[in-house]
């Protein structure tokens, strides 16, 4: 077999897992085959893969918030609630003066898409006054939560209606808004905001001894297969609490950039499989692996034998990617595959989620979007595997500590989920492992 002839192979994309020269030959094999002229191989290419937790996550610097919940048949119940710090309007403007309408929260919805699980599904949701300050200087994590009034000062059950625009009074007149969510707030509350005085009202500081801000909690627990969660956008036009007063007045509390907020979230009940995988070592391995958004699950991969191939040569990498594929028949209308993924490396002092190099690159190269002709995702992660070559033929260092899959945390904001075929073998891999090397 020439060269020139193999080339030929490696252009059409044939699956290599090791590439050896033997005089004038090249000689490659593929897991599964014993390779071509008769030569075995050793199996350097194992690939193991299980489900394990997801860390908490940074949640104050989001681009969006959610809100809702769902109860997944597979992955359990899902809540997001969000934590808002409201600014004031103008310092120093009392408004008591004058007679008070009502005052109602308006939270506009990302958009059209920015959406999990099914909308026809109805929902609860309880807006709370805080009564502990959100911290100004500690960031502010998923499985974090702060103090709120027990009696819930608004209150909304219906659907998340992200494509339907609404009507709002806006000064004398009736307007046309984006798709919002509105919720009218408590009377007490209402007086509390209106009657401010100019003390409250003389600085930021003050007006956030007065009111600490508001959180919306999920208040239902929808049936198997129900339940719907949307995100807002608290920086968007229409997100506010309007104060509407002697009729025709209006004054609007916004949330800004130097206001603090956060989402929480929480996972419960979820399919023995998954807290099985998450109990398990980590030279486990198992050929359907799970994804969950929100600090639900991640995949570990491991590919423990890949610096074999380097303990007496030196290796240079042309290529190394790695393929991932859904479970058929796991995803659907309600609950669509995520429209990205991350392939992820593990912190080699805290374990934590850690970039890799190749992620630096724009997406078209380090890869991850989904791909409908692939029914699948991939990813480059050349660089990456050259530099676990590198680090252990010229100074002995063995850092490959395997590969994290997680679904996004934002761009976009998406409490999405994956079963993931992870099978190794057969014609028809959920995963593969593809790499194209020379021996110097």
């Amino acid at each position: 077999m020439k060269y020139s002839f193999l080339i030929s192979f490696i252009l059409i994309g044939f699956f290599f897992t090791s590439c050896k020269k033997k005089a004038d030959n090249v000689f490659l094999v593929n897991e599964g085959t014993v390779g071509f002229d008769g030569n075995g191989y050793t199996d350097s290419f194992t690939i193991l893969t299980s489900t394990i937790r997801e860390d908490s996550l940074k949640t104050d610097s989001l681009s969006n918030n959610l809100i809702g919940v769902i109860n997944d048949p597979f992955f359990g119940n899902y809540h997001a609630r969000s934590f808002f710090q409201f600014n004031l309007p103008e310092l120093g403007k009392v408004i008591s003066s004058g007679t008070l309408d009502s005052v109602v929260l308006f939270m506009q919805y990302t958009s059209k898409t920015a959406y999990y699980g099914d909308l026809n599904s109805e929902l609860s949701l309880n807006v709370y006054e805080l009564n502990t300050a959100l911290s100004a200087s500690n960031a502010a994590y998923s499985n974090q939560n702060y103090g709120y009034i027990a009696t819930p000062i608004g209150s909304y059950t219906g659907k998340l209606k992200v494509n339907d625009s609404i009507k709002i009074r806006d000064l004398a007149k009736k307007v046309t808004i984006a798709p919002t969510l509105a919720i009218k707030l408590s009377a007490s509350f209402a007086n509390k905001l209106f009657n401010a005085n100019s003390t409250d009202l003389a600085s930021q500081t003050a007006f956030l001894d007065l009111f600490k801000g508001l959180v919306i909690v999920p208040n239902t627990s929808p049936v198997s297969g129900n339940g719907a969660m949307a995100a807002v956008n608290m920086y968007a036009a229409f997100s506010k609490i309007r104060v509407y007063y002697n009729d025709t007045m209006q004054s609007d509390f916004k949330v800004l950039d130097d206001s603090r907020r956060f989402s929480q979230y929480y996972v419960s009940n979820q399919n023995s499989e998954i807290t099985k995988q998450k109990a398990a070592g980590k030279k486990a391995n198992f050929d359907t692996t799970f994804l969950q958004s929100m600090t639900g699950a991640k995949t570990r991969i491991s590919i423990p034998y890949l610096l074999k191939i380097a303990k007496n040569k030196s290796i240079s990498v042309a290529k190394a990617e790695i393929i991932i594929r859904p479970v058929a028949g796991s995803y659907g209308t309600t609950t669509p595959l995520p429209a990205r993924l991350l392939l992820l490396q593990p912190h080699p002092t805290t374990g934590l989620n850690a970039g890799i190099i190749d992620a630096l690159a724009f997406e078209p190269f380090y890869g991850g979007a989904y791909n409908a002709t692939l029914n699948g995702y991939k990813f480059n992660i050349t660089r990456h595997i050259q530099n676990l070559f590198i680090d252990y033929q010229r100074y002995g260092k063995d850092n490959n500590n395997g590969l994290f899959l997680i679904i996004p945390t934002d761009n976009p904001i998406a409490p999405s989920r994956m079963m993931v075929d992870t099978r190794k073998k057969g014609s028809n891999p959920g995963i593969e492992f593809k790499l194209y090397y020379s021996e110097l």
